[in-house]
């Protein structure tokens, strides 16, 4: 699902139940929320917002997953018909009643909707998806890592931040000098983040849109319980699940329970030890 992170756009609703985050630069240095359920439900989730081209490698993947959005401009609209995925965009016919606007927020900012809704306009037509990560037993260590205080990542206009709060078990999110809480007023401290360092293209829709190139391979950054392991990640192609690996080049695993994936350019992040 794709979740406004515009400053009009907080708190928002929702994004504590995703299982998986990838946070992606768009226009004006903003960014935006590509956030997976699939594990939990959610009773609100939202703003929604449209869908970009930098999104179908984020989907093909995850083997005929449901992709919810507010819509797209003309292009992307055409190309996401070619992707295969169950698309639930407002105003077409297969997401009737699937969403309402909130009162608690000025449009564009306040369409929302709740994962019942959506599994029941297009579940039976989706599949199971890959294992996404390798998870650590409980007690196992994190191989080859190093105890950090958190993570800056620079957007441009968006400023996110995580510590290590070891209270929560979980790396708390600020985002431009605040504590980033969801709209049950719940601080957002997932138990894994990773920077996968990628290179930004420009989106054959939009000449003022980023577009992040997903397959290949680069730098990553894996914090996990307190701890930074410094890697690489690779993708061979878009249906293949991106792998994470130390400079040892095994697969870092992670704490079980919620990643968030920042989608960061070179230089833009930086390590507080």
């Amino acid at each position: 699902m794709k979740i406004d992170n515009h400053p009009r756009a907080l708190p928002q609703w929702g994004l504590n139940q995703a299982d998986v985050v990838y946070e992606e630069l768009v226009e004006a240095r903003l960014t935006r929320f590509a956030a997976i359920f699939h594990s939990t439900n959610a009773d609100v989730v939202g703003p929604v917002r449209s869908a970009r081209t930098g999104d179908f490698a984020l989907l093909s993947n995850l083997n005929r997953p449901i992709f919810v959005n507010s819509g797209a401009n003309d292009y992307t609209a055409r190309a996401l018909r070619r992707v295969d995925a169950i698309a639930i965009i407002d105003g077409a016919a297969i997401a009737k009643g699937v969403f309402e606007r909130s009162p608690e927020k000025n449009a564009p900012h306040n369409l929302v909707t709740d994962t019942a809704r959506i599994y029941a306009a297009g579940a039976a037509e989706g599949r199971t998806p890959p294992k996404y990560f390798r998870f650590r037993a409980e007690g196992q260590p994190l191989p080859r890592g190093t105890s950090v205080s958190g993570v800056d990542v620079d957007y441009g206009q968006i400023k996110a931040s995580y510590r290590w709060d070891a209270a929560a078990a979980g790396w708390a999110r600020t985002q431009n000098g605040n504590d980033h809480t969801d709209f049950d007023g719940v601080r957002i401290a997932p138990e894994n983040v990773i920077v996968q360092f990628v290179r930004y293209r420009q989106s054959p829709a939009d000449a003022a849109t980023p577009e992040p190139v997903l397959t290949g391979s680069g730098e990553a950054w894996i914090f996990s319980d307190g701890m930074l392991v410094r890697g690489t990640w690779e993708r061979l192609s878009e249906l293949d699940v991106t792998v994470f690996r130390s400079d040892n080049a095994l697969i870092v695993p992670l704490t079980p329970g919620r990643t968030w994936i920042s989608l960061a350019r070179a230089g833009t992040a930086e390590i507080v030890p």
